[in-house]
């Protein structure tokens, strides 16, 4: 029960941010007709994370009345699986286009990089999303897997079986492949950030400027986007060689990371803190 009510408390307290930027980001696209890069990178992250939260209520609320169902367990994990996925992605795609933009390495291969990933946005997200999406449904509507014969399975006990499933397998190749992907950018956008913080500091005789607030913002940003990139991935080896116990742990730590992560891309963006400031004055 106690990990219950954390659950559902840190739960609660993750919606506002999402549904802010979601609602920000629709109401500029229908003014505007366009979003930027990392205005559509943003709204995607916030979308699946708020998904992802309305699947984890529904879940808390199922197993709280003692309503679920092995086969229900069945399908809520790939569920599961495919939304922590395209988290996953839009995290890292994040990641990837800010290091893209803050990180000048004089490379052929990296030069080609930051000139074609935009337009090639689109169409990465379109493969991912769809290749996630038909190999989850195929996997839950496989009923014919050996690990899923025995339909009278308790939820402690699937969670066993399910370990023996490829297409768990192969979303924790994938998950991990993204992650060290989005650490490395992370990393190399944090080491990048900090040599010029210390020539700021230099040039401006260790007074503290405009530049040095927005590079600690976007230090905060990435860290917390890379904290929840790594969260994502730790929950799904939990589901497949853990306990339900240290899955609503996990729960409660991936709902405090979806608040700050959040919170951080807000404060790191002017027109979601300029429109929260907006909404704060109006309300005051």
């Amino acid at each position: 029960i106690t990990y219950k009510s954390i659950n559902i408390v840190t739960l609660i307290i993750s919606l506002p941010g999402n549904i802010f930027i979601i609602v920000v980001n629709i109401i500029d696209f229908f003014k505007n007709r366009r979003l930027l890069l990392s205005e559509q990178l943003i709204f995607g992250f916030s979308i699946f994370n708020l998904l992802h939260a309305l699947q984890k209520g529904y879940i808390l609320y199922e197993n709280l009345f003692h309503l679920v169902r092995s086969e229900y367990y069945k399908k809520a994990t790939y569920v599961f699986m495919y939304l922590n996925m395209c988290t996953l992605s839009f995290s890292t795609l994040l990641i990837l286009h800010f290091c893209l933009k803050i990180v000048n390495i004089n490379h052929r291969f990296y030069i080609c990089l930051q000139r074609r990933f935009p337009k090639s946005f689109p169409w990465i997200i379109i493969t991912f999303l769809l290749g996630f999406f038909f190999l989850s449904l195929g996997s839950a509507l496989d009923t014919n897997q050996e690990c899923f014969l025995n339909t009278t399975l308790s939820a402690p006990d699937l969670l066993e079986t399910l370990r023996c499933s490829w297409p768990l397998r192969l979303f924790l190749i994938i998950c991990g492949l993204c992650s060290l992907f989005c650490s490395v950018s992370a990393i190399t956008i944090i080491i990048s950030l900090f040599k010029h913080m210390n020539r700021i500091q230099e040039n401006t005789e260790r007074f503290r400027s405009p530049n040095m607030e927005s590079h600690i913002c976007a230090i905060k940003t990435v860290t917390t986007l890379l904290a929840a990139n790594f969260l994502m991935f730790s929950s799904l080896v939990t589901v497949t060689m853990s306990t339900p116990k240290s899955i609503f742990s996990f729960g409660i730590v991936i709902s405090l990371c979806h608040t700050f992560s959040s919170y951080f891309l807000i404060r790191g963006t002017k027109k979601l803190e300029k429109t929260l400031e907006n909404v704060l004055n109006h309300c005051s």
